[in-house]
């Protein structure tokens, strides 16, 4: 007997996000420049109707998330409170994914404004507002005493720096040094940024794979995982200024990120 044919499953706003993400590093054959545009325009709109889709149960889980907290937390034992702790602790996370998710499609549009930019100055402002973090785990974060300044939009800059930085942050483990290292050298017509960290380390045969989006690999100390796309905002912004974003494995331990950006 002939099984029946199954349903044609419809892909979701999600599916459909990946999969543009995916085809956008891939060459198209014809027009590649309007194959780019209609893409970019195509992954821009699904990602903000996933968002828009996500927003209103996210705002209702979390209000009352907060409500149980506080108008019941006498009738909540330790069992109750951790799983309210659990809920919130998700519902922080799909908040940032979809701002993470927002940020990868708007990077390229209209309202950047490239210029030449300070690093010591973006790297100050990050410092700063790393500093508890880094204290609390003991890292030490170097910084270029006097890099060259870096043609790009001040705040896609920002964005580098913040990734790259609290990328190593997170997969620093208990490794020795626990140190940070930011290098800026400029090099035949570009840029190169490197942030080196003595962690552990990426596997080869992940060096590509960690750099699309919804992928984290590992857990930080605390078990919490980050929402995958930091990496993935790096390289789109560093093509996008017609640069490059890669990983490289050090002699030694940890691992070296690298990304390009042109001078001009």
């Amino acid at each position: 007997m002939t099984a029946p044919p199954q349903p044609r499953k419809t892909p979701s706003s999600t599916d459909r996000v990946h999969a543009l993400m995916r085809e956008l590093g891939r060459p198209s054959p014809g027009d590649a420049l309007a194959d780019l545009t209609r893409r970019n325009a195509e992954l821009e709109h699904c990602i903000n109707t996933l968002a828009h889709d996500l927003r209103s149960p996210l705002v209702a889980l979390l209000g009352f998330s907060r409500l149980l907290r506080q108008d019941y937390a006498d009738r909540l034992d330790d069992t109750g409170t951790h799983f309210v702790d659990r809920i919130e602790q998700a519902g922080q996370t799909m908040e940032m994914l979809i701002h993470d998710l927002l940020e990868l499609s708007r990077i390229g549009q209209t309202g950047e404004c490239p210029a030449l930019v300070d690093p010591r100055c973006v790297l100050a402002q990050l410092a700063a507002e790393l500093k508890p973090q880094l204290d609390a785990e003991q890292i030490q974060l170097v910084v270029p005493e006097n890099p060259p300044l870096v043609y790009c939009d001040r705040t896609r800059l920002y964005q580098v720096f913040s990734n790259l930085i609290g990328n190593a942050v997170k997969h620093m483990g208990e490794c020795e040094p626990r140190k940070i290292s930011v290098a800026i050298r400029d090099e035949a017509g570009l840029h190169q940024i490197t942030v080196r960290d003595y962690g552990r380390g990426v596997d080869p045969e992940h060096h590509e794979r960690i750099f699309e989006p919804f992928e984290s690999l590992t857990r930080d100390r605390n078990g919490r995982s980050g929402t995958g796309m930091g990496l993935a905002i790096v390289r789109k912004i560093a093509e996008t200024h017609g640069g490059r974003a890669w990983v490289e494995n050090p002699p030694g331990t940890g691992a070296s990120f690298h990304v390009t950006l042109p001078q001009t």
